[in-house]
């Protein structure tokens, strides 16, 4: 029996909204370095500190995916955020999972409550697929990270010598100053 151009039509939206149903908020692309565009400080009056929130975050909120691999403190529309890069599971247009490593999820969220702001699909770093070593939470205990300061203001999978590494930039909330270090 023949498709009615209403029963189409009707199946075309239906197909749409089925290929949309994974689609996001677009997120506004990252500044172009650690810390620009800070109002003067790097200390936001209401802060979640990475060492308190990332071993709770995975499987507590849709701005996760799966393993954390990156995060940074960003001025986004005149308030403070953290964009969160984690591993994802890709699905295909049967709900059946796709094995690959590069896809991830972005996310921007509030820096005292962690409500999801905008997020996204991204693809992953070579540094950010191999998830292998220390987890962030690990990295940020080991950090030195501490009320005040220091404060973590971005951990990103780098790779070093061959090797995935964990890239720490830490600010002085005392003074604004940024810091680098590497740890495994």
């Amino acid at each position: 029996m023949p498709m009615t151009p209403g029963l189409r039509a009707g199946a075309l939206v239906l197909l749409g909204a089925l290929a949309c149903a994974g689609c996001s908020t677009t997120l506004p692309s990252p500044p172009q370095a650690v810390g620009d565009g800070f109002p003067g400080t790097c200390l936001p009056s209401e802060v979640s500190w990475p060492s308190d929130f990332l071993e709770s975050l995975p499987g507590e909120t849709e701005a996760i995916g799966g393993t954390i691999v990156g995060l940074r403190l960003e001025w986004v529309d005149s308030d403070f955020a953290w964009r969160l890069r984690s591993a994802d599971t890709r699905l295909d247009m049967f709900g059946e999972r796709v094995e690959d490593p590069s896809f991830g999820r972005e996310s921007l969220v509030d820096v005292g409550t962690l409500e999801v702001i905008a997020t996204g699909e991204t693809e992953l770093t070579e540094a950010e697929q191999q998830v292998n070593g220390s987890s962030a939470y690990s990295v940020a205990q080991l950090s030195g990270e501490k009320y005040p300061s220091p404060l973590i203001v971005e951990m990103a999978r780098v790779m070093k010598d061959g090797s995935p590494m964990w890239q720490l930039t830490m600010c002085d909330t005392a003074t604004n100053e940024l810091t680098v270090t590497t740890l495994d």
